[in-house]
C-alpha cells in the first residue's frame, strides 16, 4: 500500500459489494423470468439463450481490460463509469419492447459490468492491509458465493409481487436505486487509486478474442434459425492462430497480452483452465434450461422457480467455505473429482425427477438435486482455480488470474448458448427429452472432465500448497 492511498473505511467496502452484487445478481434475476420475458418481447428459446449469453459475452471480452483500465487512469473513476453505465443500461432493459433494445441493454450491461468488477478486489487489495484486509477479501469471497442465493429469492419475489404493475421490468429497474446510492456517496467515501506502473492495452488481442468468441457463440445459439450463420465457425481457426500470434509477439516483446502464453507451458496451467472452463461451461447452462423448462413448460411462476433453486446457491456457499480445508487435506485434484462427482450426481438426480414426477414436480422436489450441483460447482471452481495457479510464479499471477476470469466469462456465455441450443432442437420431441438430453449432455461433459483429473498425480499440488503457493 503506498503512502497515497487513504484506507478503505467499512462504509466504502459497504459501497464496494453493492457494486459487486450488480453484475452477479442479474444473471439469476434474469433467469427466474424468462418465461414472462419471452412472452413480453415475443420471442422464443433462441432469444432467451442471447439475452442471457450476450451479456457473458460483453463481460468476458472486456473484464482483463476493465482491470488495466482502472490500473492506468484510477479504479475509483472506473467503478463510477462502469456504475454509471451499468444504471443507464438496467434502463435500456427495463424499457424494452421487443428483442433488439433487450439485446443492446444486456450487451451494455456486461461490458460497464466489465469495466467495475475488478476495481473492487484492487481498491481492497490497495487500501487494506492485515486482519481489515483479510476480513474484507472474506466478505467478496462470501458475497459472490450468496449472489446466487440473493439473485434467485430477489428476482422470483419481484416478478412474483409484480410491483407497480411492472412485471419483469422491475428485475431491472430495481438496480436503479442502487446505483444512485453508489454514485451519490462514493466520490466522497471510496478511495482512488492506479497502478504504479502504467499497463498496456492489449487491444488487438481483446478483439481477436471478442471475435472468436462470436463466430463460436452465433452460430450454436442461431444455428436452427438461421442456418446460413453456421459458416462463421470457418472463422475459428482464423482468429484462434491470429490470437495465439498476436500474443506471442507481445509477450516476446515484453508487453502485456490478454493470454500469456508462456503460463501455458506449465502442465497444472492447463489442466486448470481446462478444469475450471468445464465448470463454467456445464454451471450457467443447467441453470438456463432448469429454469426455462420449470417456467415454460410446468408453469412455474418467478417466485416458485426462484425457490427452486434457493438450495444450490445455500450449498454453493457452503462448499466455498468447505473447499480450501478439503483441498488442503485430499489435495488440488482429489478436491475437484469430489465436487465433480456431487455435480454430476446433482444432475442425474435432476432428469430423474423431471422424468419421474413430470408435470406433478413441486418445488421443494428438487432441493437435493441444486443443492449437489451447488455444492459440487462451488468445490470444483475453487479447486480448478487453485490447480491454474499452483506453478504460477507470483510476478505471473495477476495476468493469470486475469486469463482465467476471462475463460471463465467466455464459458458462460458458450455453455448457455450450447445448452440452450440443445434444448430448443429437441423440444419437437417433448419437454422431458430435450430437458434430459441437454442436461445428459453437459453430464457427460463433467463426467470425461472428472475422469481426466482423476487421472492426473495430485502429489505436486499437495506439495506445492505446504510451500504455501496460491494454496
Amino acid at each position: 500500500m503506498t503512502a497515497t492511498h487513504k484506507p478503505l473505511s467499512s462504509f466504502g467496502l459497504l459501497l464496494l459489494v453493492a457494486g459487486q452484487l450488480l453484475p452477479q445478481i442479474d444473471f439469476s434475476i434474469v433467469n427466474v423470468a424468462l418465461d414472462v420475458m419471452g412472452d413480453t418481447l415475443n420471442t422464443n428459446e433462441t432469444g432467451l439463450v442471447l439475452i442471457v449469453a450476450l451479456y457473458g459475452l460483453s463481460f468476458a471480452t472486456l473484464i482483463a481490460t476493465g482491470g488495466r483500465l482502472g490500473d492506468r487512469y484510477g479504479r475509483k473513476r472506473l467503478f463510477m463509469l462502469g456504475v454509471v453505465g451499468f444504471c443507464i443500461a438496467s434502463v435500456v432493459c427495463g424499457l424494452a419492447t421487443d428483442i433488439i433494445p433487450m439485446l443492446i441493454g444486456r450487451l451494455l450491461q456486461g461490458i460497464c459490468g466489465a469495466l467495475l468488477m475488478p476495481q473492487i478486489l484492487a481498491t481492497i487489495h490497495a487500501t487494506l492491509k492485515g486482519e481489515r484486509h483479510s476480513r474484507a477479501v472474506g466478505i467478496y469471497t462470501s458475497v459472490a458465493g450468496l449472489s446466487v442465493v440473493i439473485g434467485q429469492l430477489l428476482g422470483g419475489w419481484l416478478v412474483s409481487a409484480d410491483l407497480f404493475g411492472l412485471s419483469w421490468r422491475i428485475a431491472f429497474f430495481v438496480n436503479i436505486p442502487v446505483c444512485l446510492l453508489i454514485l451519490g456517496l462514493g466520490f466522497f467515501i471510496i478511495p482512488e487509486t492506479r497502478s504504479e506502473n502504467q499497463p498496456h492495452m492489449d487491444t488487438s488481442g481483446i478483439t481477436l478474442f471478442a471475435l472468436f468468441l462470436l463466430c463460436l457463440l452465433l452460430p450454436i445459439a442461431m444455428g436452427e434459425h438461421w442456418p446460413q450463420l453456421w459458416w462463421l465457425l470457418l472463422g475459428l481457426l482464423p482468429t484462434g492462430v491470429g490470437l495465439w500470434t498476436v500474443e506471442k509477439r507481445k509477450e516476446n516483446a515484453g508487453e502485456q497480452p490478454l493470454f500469456p502464453l508462456s503460463l501455458f507451458k506449465t502442465p497444472s496451467v492447463i489442466t486448470g483452465f481446462i478444469g475450471e472452463a468445464a465448470v463454467t461451461f456445464t454451471y450457467p447452462g443447467y441453470l438456463f434450461v432448469t429454469a426455462l423448462c420449470l417456467q415454460s413448460k410446468l408453469h412455474f411462476n418467478p417466485l416458485q422457480s426462484g425457490n427452486t433453486f434457493m438450495a444450490l446457491g445455500i450449498m454453493f456457499f457452503v462448499g466455498s467455505l468447505l473447499s480450501k480445508p478439503m483441498s488442503q487435506r485430499l489435495g488440488n485434484h482429489r478436491s475437484y473429482v469430489v465436487g465433480t462427482g456431487l455435480s454430476f450426481l446433482g444432475f442425474v438426480v435432476t432428469i430423474t425427477l423431471f422424468w419421474s414426477f413430470k408435470s406433478t414436480l413441486h418445488v421443494w422436489s428438487l432441493i437435493v438435486a441444486t443443492g449437489l450441483v451447488g455444492l459440487g460447482n462451488a468445490m470444483m471452481l475453487t479447486s480448478a482455480f487453485r490447480i491454474a495457479l499452483s506453478q504460477v510464479g507470483k510476478h505471473h499471477a495477476s495476468e493469470a488470474s486475469s486469463a482465467l476470469i476471462t475463460v471463465q466469462q467466455g464459458c458462460f456465455a458458450i455453455g448457455t448458448a450450447f445448452s440452450g441450443a440443445i434444448y430448443a432442437a429437441m423440444l419437437s420431441h417433448g419437454y422431458l427429452v430435450a430437458i434430459a438430453t441437454s442436461i445428459g449432455v453437459l453430464s457427460a461433459l463433467l463426467l470425461v472432465i472428472g475422469v481426466v483429473l482423476f487421472c492426473k498425480r495430485p502429489q505436486k499440488n499437495v506439495a506445492l500448497t505446504k510451500r504455501g503457493q496460491f494454496g
